[in-house]
């Protein structure tokens, strides 16, 4: 996969775990168990190798520092497929309206910060194509998906929202907002600043498929 992946990877990981406070205590309790599986302080020692060594690394990340990412973020969020993501998850995954935990990831991706410290180890290994299998690899996916197992068991507000991310109806509305003529620009100029979000939404569903059937 293309480095630009990598970036909104490593964004991601550190935004979403830290949004909890939004959700409701039932199924923030069950994300939370994910979030203590991620190996953060490493994968925030291999993001700031890349934020010392790779231009297009910086240029992503102060991308999404800037008003013209919030701009951007905008014109994304008032799209009206975008709008049918959000609605679907809200009625069909675990019942929360999602708005809140969405907009809070934005401001999370914004407030970033990047480790100023890197294990020697982990400076000498700085190529493009290490990065994304250093970072994946980090994650425990054996232990992920018996957590996921055991959730879907239990039932409760997880078992439904991945039920609703792992349904062909979810994907349809990913695919239809990625195409959609409204997204259009505001997806383009993502691009540009290293962001790919064809290849982040392919890391996305490959995560959630690290899970059991249902």
């Amino acid at each position: 996969m293309a480095f630009s992946t990598s970036v909104s990877l490593v964004l991601f990981i550190f935004a979403i775990s830290s949004c909890w406070s939004s959700v409701s205590a039932d199924l923030r309790s069950d994300l939370k168990d994910f979030a203590g599986l991620v190996p953060r302080r490493r994968i925030g020692f291999i993001a700031a190798r890349y934020y010392i060594f790779d231009p297009r690394f910086r240029q992503a990340v102060e991308f999404v520092r800037s008003d013209e990412f919030t701009n951007t973020w905008q014109e994304i969020r008032a799209a009206p497929d975008f709008v049918n993501i959000i609605n679907y998850l809200t009625e069909n995954g675990s019942g929360y309206d999602v708005t809140t935990l969405v907009d809070r990831l934005i401001a999370r991706l914004k407030a970033f910060q990047l480790s100023r410290t890197v294990p020697v180890e982990l400076m000498l290994r700085r190529d493009l194509t290490t990065f994304l299998r250093d970072t994946l690899q980090s994650l425990p996916r054996t232990r992920i998906y018996s957590l996921m197992a055991q959730k879907v068991r239990q039932g409760g507000e997880f078992a439904k929202l991945y039920k609703a991310l792992r349904d062909k109806d979810f994907k349809d509305l990913v695919q239809r907002a990625r195409k959609s003529a409204e997204l259009k620009a505001p997806l383009r100029r993502l691009s540009q600043k290293s962001i790919n979000v064809d290849e982040l939404l392919q890391i996305l569903f490959e995560i959630i498929s690290w899970g059991p059937q249902v």
